[in-house]
């Protein structure tokens, strides 16, 4: 356990960097906009095509995937089931099933995959977060949030373009100056993503609603994510691609659930307060979680 602890110490050391500036006046919250377009469109898309191309298959992407959809559904229905007994209703039983549902496999996903499982390891999230997650949002999440389908927020996502481009490039050898170029994209991804969260981050938003998110952050980060180790154990499944989808599965709420739910007028305190309190949370529940496998 203490290994585990050790190894994410960077993670929490960048995010309260951050965040500490930020207090300082160093940078503004809205400066996080400049750091998270860089990943959108420069880091995010040149790692998508380096991890997608050096799979040996495209047996594991469908497996890791079909991972991420059953996880997602299941929590869904799961959000669905306790929104309906706890009575809530419209806009906040919306974000209640968003903040349920939509996990943080990106800007809190990668670095936890990084920090735990290496390069390697990266390469699975990446997949479960870009086949499963990113997906999910402009399907599932926006149906949620408005109750239509958009193709072209998939066709506009930068890193849907590296996913492309990367199963073209599946186990093609580039020139050592692609190669190096992707290698510097990657090599960056992480510590901007920190970055960006820490400045994101808003302590005063967890206390608004605080009931409701600790049981949002109950079915998404303990009680699915706990089905899952026990499924994969049961199947004998211990694979390191089997370990990062676990990992992915017990993420706190998604930051794009409260971009989601500030945009279309939903229970944004709500959507706000899961973000921030899951990420806490995600320091203890995390190893626990892993330990089962």
């Amino acid at each position: 356990m203490a290994s585990t602890y050790e190894r994410l110490f960077f993670l929490v050391a960048i995010i309260l960097f951050s965040y500490a500036l930020k207090r300082a006046k160093v940078f503004k919250e809205e400066d996080a906009k400049v750091f998270i377009d860089f990943v959108i469109y420069f880091s995010l898309p040149l790692t998508v095509v380096d991890s997608i191309k050096g799979l040996d298959s495209g047996r594991v992407a469908l497996e890791v995937a079909g991972f991420a959809w059953s996880t997602m559904l299941f929590s869904s229905a799961l959000a669905l089931l306790v929104g309906k007994l706890l009575g809530l209703k419209g806009r906040t039983f919306r974000s209640f099933i968003l903040v349920s549902t939509l996990g943080n496999t990106a800007f809190l996903g990668y670095p936890y995959a990084y920090a735990l499982f290496g390069e390697e390891g990266l390469k699975y999230a990446i997949l479960y977060d870009q086949l499963g997650s990113f997906l999910a949002v402009i399907t599932l999440g926006l149906l949620v949030a408005t109750g239509r389908f958009s193709l072209r927020e998939i066709l506009s996502f930068p890193p849907f373009w590296g996913l492309v481009l990367g199963f073209v490039l599946m186990s093609k050898e580039l020139p050592p100056y692609a190669e190096r170029l992707l290698q510097v994209a990657s090599d960056s991804l992480i510590p901007v993503i920190l970055f960006s969260l820490g400045l994101k981050l808003n302590l005063r938003g967890i206390k608004e609603s605080i009931g409701l998110s600790t049981v949002s952050i109950g079915l998404k980060m303990v009680a699915v994510p706990l089905v899952l180790a026990l499924l994969l154990k049961v199947l004998g499944l211990s694979q390191l691609h089997h370990k990062v989808v676990l990992l992915e599965s017990s993420m706190p709420a998604m930051v794009m659930s409260a971009v989601l739910a500030i945009k279309y007028g939903l229970d944004a305190k709500l959507a706000v307060s899961a973000v921030t309190l899951g990420i806490f949370v995600s320091f203890l529940t995390v190893p626990l979680i892993l330990g089962i496998v």
